[in-house]
């Protein structure tokens, strides 16, 4: 019941009159509705920051072994350029490794000296992030600065759908914190229905700049065919849902223009519809 409740914020309430403080048009049915939506959004997102995660990797190894890098001294060198606090953090992350199942094998194996494959693997997402950025620059590689920006943006979602946030309960204008990528707005252009006003009033909310933001990165990042196809049965599943009622939201205009953007970008860059 209580997260029922957060969708609320998504509507306006009677100012005076009989229904002074009551939301205007908003049934519990609708609030049952958006709970689904969101999390199914949530279950999708995580799905495919899993993914993303995955081939930033394979693409950091790639990078590595084409550049000739020292698969231990860059992992040193990240290590020496961090802060101490932050160097205490990880170091933390890294050794609560120690006893886990999945990994503590790799640790004990690499008690003191990473090679990259193995301190890739014992990292988290957001420390992966970080480890991206500082290649970017070590590889003096534009193209890779761009990228981590935009692999930021995907960690705030990535974040929010793991830890089971609400997502949708705020889609708000002018909440985003950070200008949204030029690569994400340029592609964003080329959605012919979507006028400049349109989207930049969309993109100025943060949480639907995180999801675009995440949906492009993805579209660049992973490059296998059958995982593209198995997110693209995903991404189908949702925009059904997000879609089958959209007429509860017909007196909504900031929910139904919010899940008729999404759809659009998801159709146009995914489904190709």
């Amino acid at each position: 019941m209580l997260d029922f409740l957060y969708f609320a914020h998504g509507y306006e309430k009677y100012e005076d009159g009989d229904n002074e403080g009551k939301y205007i048009s908003l049934g519990f049915g609708y609030l049952k509705d958006l709970a689904i939506i969101d999390m199914d959004l949530r279950y999708m997102l995580a799905q495919l920051s899993f993914d993303i995660e995955h081939y930033t990797k394979i693409e950091l190894l790639r990078l590595a072994e084409d550049l000739g890098e020292d698969g231990y001294a860059i992992c040193e060198d990240f290590i020496n350029s961090q802060t101490e606090d932050q160097r205490n953090r990880l170091m933390n992350e890294i050794n609560r490794n120690e006893n886990s199942v999945y990994c503590g094998d790799l640790f004990s194996r690499y008690p003191e000296n990473f090679p990259l494959w193995v301190f890739l693997e014992l990292i988290p997402f957001g420390r992966l992030v970080s480890f991206y950025g500082f290649c970017a620059i070590r590889f003096k590689d534009k193209k890779m600065k761009n990228k981590y920006f935009m692999l930021k943006t995907c960690k705030d979602i990535r974040n929010a759908a793991a830890h089971s946030s609400c997502i949708i309960n705020d889609l708000k204008v002018d909440t985003a914190q950070y200008d949204t990528s030029y690569e994400v707005l340029h592609k964003l252009a080329r959605i012919k229905s979507v006028s400049k006003n349109v989207r930049e009033k969309k993109m100025s909310n943060a949480r639907v700049q995180q999801i675009v933001t995440l949906l492009y990165v993805y579209e660049k990042i992973v490059t296998s065919k059958g995982v593209q196809e198995k997110a693209v049965e995903r991404l189908r599943k949702f925009e059904e849902r997000m879609m089958r009622n959209i007429e509860y939201y017909q007196d909504n205009d900031m929910i139904r223009t919010n899940f008729e953007f999404l759809k659009l970008v998801i159709d146009n860059w995914h489904l190709n519809v």
